[in-house]
């Protein structure tokens, strides 16, 4: 098997960081984030945040957790049971509120969120999630249907970074790349439109990591024809992945 010569298409600055420890263990990586966020009009509106009295905090990424931290200021973080859907995000979260943080035992997702015993029996529980705007709604229909009262706390947004997908793709053949790490659905379709449709055969014999089933199986449907599942997307656990 080819050793791995990655591209890393996640948000900045951890596309670079992870980039350089790849690197640094001798794992070709190059960083390329096709997505960038920023503030949204809710991140203003903390009064949830300030006044909410909630069971459960979920957040369900480590940019959820960031902008929360920045809307708050020096305001503290609400008394409640805090729940992230990896590892990645529980650190930052463990960091930003210093209380402990579940995450699920395998699957980082929302299905392994809804697989937590503490939330298998919520009925009348309050519960907030913090996210990017938009998104899966099947965290949330879920633990509707389960009994809980459920809120959203979006305080910010994805939005596409202007490319030159035809340099970058001729740039990315020089390299040698064989292998993509996709953080989510989102930006698998994203790359599909930065890259040219001439190089899609190319791109699809590209391998697929990605840290849930549901995003390789998404890739397999889009026409790649190999997607591997990463551990979790913490930096460690996909660098241990490449050793």
């Amino acid at each position: 098997m080819a050793k791995a010569r990655l591209l890393i298409t996640r948000f900045a600055p951890h596309a670079l960081r992870l980039s350089n420890l790849l690197n640094a263990q001798g794992t070709a990586a190059f960083a390329q984030p096709l997505l960038e966020v920023k503030q949204t009009a809710e991140f203003d509106d903390i009064r949830m945040l300030l006044t909410g009295s909630y069971d459960y905090i979920i957040a369900v990424s480590s940019n959820a957790v960031d902008y929360t931290k920045w809307a708050l200021a020096d305001n503290p973080w609400p008394a409640a049971s805090y729940l992230a859907v990896g590892k990645g995000t529980q650190a930052v979260l463990r960091s930003a509120t210093g209380k402990s943080v579940s995450v699920p035992d395998k699957r980082y997702d929302s299905e392994g969120l809804l697989a937590l015993p503490c939330l298998s029996n919520i009925q009348g529980k309050r519960i907030l999630i913090l996210r990017g705007l938009g998104g899966r709604e099947l965290l949330s229909e879920t633990l509707t249907a389960r009994g809980a009262v459920v809120e959203y706390y979006q305080p910010y947004q994805r939005v596409a970074i202007e490319l030159n997908g035809s340099l970058l793709t001729e740039k990315w053949r020089r390299l040698n790349i064989n292998g993509v790490i996709i953080s989510s659905v989102e930006l698998l379709e994203r790359l599909l439109v930065v890259v040219p449709e001439s190089e899609h055969k190319w791109l699809k014999n590209q391998t697929i990591y990605a840290p849930s089933k549901r995003i390789t199986v998404h890739a397999v449907s889009l026409g790649w024809s190999s997607a591997e599942v990463l551990p979790g997307m913490a930096d460690q656990q996909i660098v241990d992945y490449f050793k």
